[in-house]
């Protein structure tokens, strides 16, 4: 009857010969096999006169020795571990089995025996169940390589196929070896191999595409492994390449089928997405994975990431700083959705605090927005004050002739003058006339009646000369400006004249003129940021010679509350339009020359903002009445009484809430102690308004840096509202289509769309049979990979870039691996998933190992 034979060589190997003849001897056994190996046979196993072939294990049994045997390295020492075992407990335990299953002889007999077994049992699995006891072994090698670190992970392509080669081609080497084959054999196909599984693990990376392009390349690494060991081995390589393809099939089959089960792990899993769907379609780690990908695309490192979201401020996202990280958010804007929704809202509340923003910003850079015209009500006030008793006092002053006097009313400037002066006489019913006693043409002389003038008549008289300077228009003509000057010479004269006949009247002109120039500097500085290109633009430097020409650091302060009344005018009432403040400071203007913020670095330059309008106008007057030596009562302090202590909207009550008679003592304490509060508050808020108003006064020159820095920051600060405005734009859909389009390709497809390659006729076609079967699934997958895309263009987390390369001696920064897996690894969701998937794998690897070194033993 015909039986299988096993025959084990000294170097531990063993061959079946199945359906040998009946009457076979040992001999001829031994003797064929060593003909046909060229090898020592050390054992028979199933011949006549030799120990009775043991049986193929059971499915279980075989199963778990065929995981371990596919298990690289491992598998080849298992069974004779498992035999050197035997062998040494062989003389306690053999009283436990039969006569059949005992091993006798020497330590090297019994190996020997032991090892023939635990090769007949893997031979009559694989005869028994082929594709089982394939399967199992793929399986062990898919564990194992689970279990080892991905070979140039985070690398580049020929990084990755590098790394994989040299770790595949020691694997296949020392798994040679330990199976009794050739060691260089399998060094030269681990790397063929390893280098292939590298370059498709690369390219294996993208979602549809790529994963059908890994699968095939799976398959067909498998059919060239295959065929390039058969020529090693000189067997037949197209067999040994079908069954390589089958394998490699095989084995891109249990990855598919892993996938499912990988994501049922991951709804576990918190940190994966943000609820059951999302975490089973691994929604977190991907959109890290393509918004890591964008910047990567841009070259971006945390460094300059850093640097531009730092410079931009707090509010800064990573759509707002990435051109293309804002086509993203503008696809996703498109796209109906969870994304949509918190892309929209987030842009939309920063943008409804965008005029405020804006504000804020002018504020503290130019000061506070105030009320221009109580500031100059307050200014005129100030001066009817403190110039209006002198002036009262003074000009009832009795005319003191002199020759001086006597010449300047014989000039035509004063004759003229003089007339005008008669008539504001005659309308309070007095004449600055009087008869000489002769009589002329028409009646009459009149001349000018000096006994009974005052200074009242005269300062008529000056105010006319005034109006004929201002009736003479300048730049008329050569002779018109010379009138002009020699009718204001003829009243600086009179002036003075005046001035000798009363200090009151020097004294009160002195602090009208000072307030006016005040006046007149809120004036000039309305005027400072008019975009005016006539001749009266006011250029860069005209500004400069205006503030360094002012007599005063209140004149200064008085030119920029001019000029931030201006512009609070120019934005409107709202402050909301943003668009006029970047137009007037040349915000997104081409022109780098934009003179308005030149002239906003010198304006603030000379004068520095006061924290509010009632310092800054407190700051004047005091400067106008040191300055003009006159002082006006301070009005008292609303004094602080019981009553305005407490009240209704106040009521008296203790520590706990107890309410208090005020009558009581009790209630007299709390009004006491309410008092005394109310008095330090007031005093507190008095210091600060001094000290307020002394730090608007102070100035020791320009401050070219100081006033640089602030137009700097207030520039940087409209362009980035301006910029926050663009993402707006791009997120509600306000952007160009085709940039939003090119977005579309950065974030997750809710539709399956073939290439462009293929004819629009098959695409229409193919793309609906292929979104009736998988649409539900996909618009799923992408609203969860979507929205977390969104959560992170909406933040500015910097660990999604690469990171900054440290620099090389010679200057160049040191090479940085794969950007990508570089920032998903740091990512610590998908680092401690990267862990657990390690652990588990050789957890498995153990247990299917110890599981077959029992079943050998049995």
């Amino acid at each position: 009857m015909p039986r299988d034979i096993t025959v084990t060589f000294d170097d531990g190997t063993s061959h079946i010969y199945q359906n040998a003849p009946d009457d076979i001897t040992p001999e001829q056994a031994t003797a064929r096999a060593q003909k046909d190996f060229g090898k020592p046979v050390a054992h028979l196993d199933g011949g006549k006169g030799a120990a009775p072939q043991t049986g193929a294990p059971g499915i279980v049994n075989g199963t778990g020795r065929a995981f371990a045997t596919g298990v690289p390295v491992l598998g080849g020492l298992a069974d004779k571990l498992d035999a050197a075992t035997n062998a040494t407990l062989a003389p306690a335990l053999n009283g436990l089995f039969s006569d059949k299953d005992q091993l006798h002889g020497d330590w090297s007999d019994r190996y020997r025996q032991a090892l023939a077994a635990q090769n007949g049992a893997d031979q009559g699995f694989a005869t028994a169940h082929p594709v089982l006891n394939t399967g199992g072994q793929i399986a062990g090698s898919l564990a194992t390589g689970a279990a080892l670190p991905v070979a140039g992970a985070g690398a580049g392509l020929l990084a990755r196929a590098g790394t994989s080669a040299a770790q595949n081609a020691a694997l296949g080497g020392l798994d040679s070896y330990t199976r009794g084959g050739n060691p260089w054999e399998g060094i030269t196909l681990g790397a063929g191999m390893g280098a292939g599984a590298g370059a498709i693990s690369h390219f294996g990376r993208s979602d549809v595409v790529g994963s059908i392009g890994r699968h095939l390349a799976g398959v067909g690494l498998g059919a060239a492994g295959g065929a390039a060991g058969a020529e090693m081995e000189g067997t037949d390589p197209l067999a040994a390449a079908m069954t390589g393809a089958a394998t490699g099939a095989a084995g891109e089959a249990v990855g598919a089928a892993a996938k499912p089960v990988a994501a049922g792990a991951r709804v576990l899993e918190e940190n994966a997405g943000a609820n059951l769907t999302d975490r089973a379609f691994n929604a977190r780690d991907v959109a890290t994975q393509k918004v890591a990908q964008i910047l990567a695309n841009e070259g971006l490192n945390s460094g300059a990431l850093s640097e531009k979201l730092t410079q931009m401020g707090p509010r800064a996202t990573l759509m707002d700083v990435s051109p293309t990280a804002a086509q993203a958010a503008g696809a996703i804007g498109a796209e109906p959705g969870r994304g949509q929704s918190v892309l929209r809202d987030f842009v939309q509340n920063r943008e409804n605090a965008s005029g405020g923003r804006v504000a804020d910003m002018l504020t503290q850079a130019i000061g506070p927005r105030g009320d221009g015209d109580a500031l100059v009500s307050a200014l005129d006030n100030e001066r009817r004050q403190a110039a209006g008793p002198l002036y009262e006092a003074a000009l009832a002053t009795p005319v003191q002739d002199s020759d001086e006097l006597q010449s300047i009313m014989k000039t035509p400037a004063f004759r003229t003058a003089l007339a005008k002066a008669n008539t504001l006489a005659s309308n309070e019913g007095r004449s600055l006339y009087a008869p000489t006693g002769e009589i002329g043409m028409h009646g009459p002389v009149m001349a000018p009646d000096v006994g009974n003038m005052t200074l009242q008549d005269l300062h008529y008289v000056q105010r006319a000369m005034q109006d004929n300077i201002g009736e003479i228009k300048a730049g008329a003509g050569f002779k018109d400006n010379e009138l002009s000057r020699s009718i204001a010479g003829v009243r600086q004269n009179l002036l003075g004249q005046m001035d000798e006949m009363s200090p009151e009247y020097q004294q009160a002109r002195k602090i009208y003129a000072g307030a006016s120039r005040v006046r007149d500097a809120y004036d000039d500085g309305f005027k400072a940021f008019d975009s005016s290109t006539g001749e009266n633009h006011l250029t860069n430097d005209m500004m400069e010679r205006k503030l360094a020409g002012f007599e005063s650091q209140s004149e200064r302060q008085a030119y920029l509350l001019g000029a931030r009344q201006r512009v609070s005018n120019i934005m409107g009432a709202s402050r909301n339009n943003r668009q006029r403040a970047y137009t007037l400071f040349g915000v997104g203007n081409d022109n780098p020359d934009f003179e308005n913020q030149q002239k906003l670095a010198t304006l603030l330059s000379y004068v520095r903002p006061a924290a509010n309008q009632e310092a800054a106008q407190g700051a004047i007057q005091d400067d106008m009445r040191q300055r003009l030596g006159y002082s006006i009562a301070a009005p008292e302090a609303e004094p602080i009484t019981p009553e305005s202590v407490h009240g209704p909207d106040n009521p008296l009550v203790d520590a706990h809430g107890n309410a208090l008679e005020p009558e009581s003592e009790e209630g007299q304490a709390e009004i006491s102690r309410r008092i005394a509060h109310a008095e330090a508050e007031q005093q507190a808020a008095a210091d600060l308004l001094a000290e307020q108003k002394q730090a608007a006064l102070q100035f020791s020159g320009p401050d070219r840096a100081r006033g640089q820095a602030a137009a700097d920051a207030l520039l940087n600060g409209l362009k980035t509202e301006r910029q926050f405005g663009a993402t707006t734009n791009a997120v509600a859909g306000n952007s160009e289509t085709a940039r939003r389009l090119q977005g579309r390709q950065l974030i997750a497809a809710s539709e399956v769309n073939l290439p462009s390659s293929v004819p629009t006729t098959v695409t229409r076609v193919a793309s609906s049979l292929a979104n009736a079967v998988v649409g539900s699934a996909m618009r799923r997958r992408a609203d969860a990979i979507n929205y977390e895309m969104a959560r992170l263009l909406a933040g500015s987390d910097t660990r999604l870039a690469a990171p900054s390369g440290p620099k090389k001696p010679d200057g160049k920064a040191t090479p940085q691996p794969d950007r990508v897996a570089a920032a998903l690894l740091r990512n610590p969701g998908v680092r401690e998933r990267v862990d657990t998937k390690n652990s588990i794998a050789q957890a498995l690897l153990t247990a299917a190992i110890t599981q077959a070194n029992m079943n050998g033993s049995r």
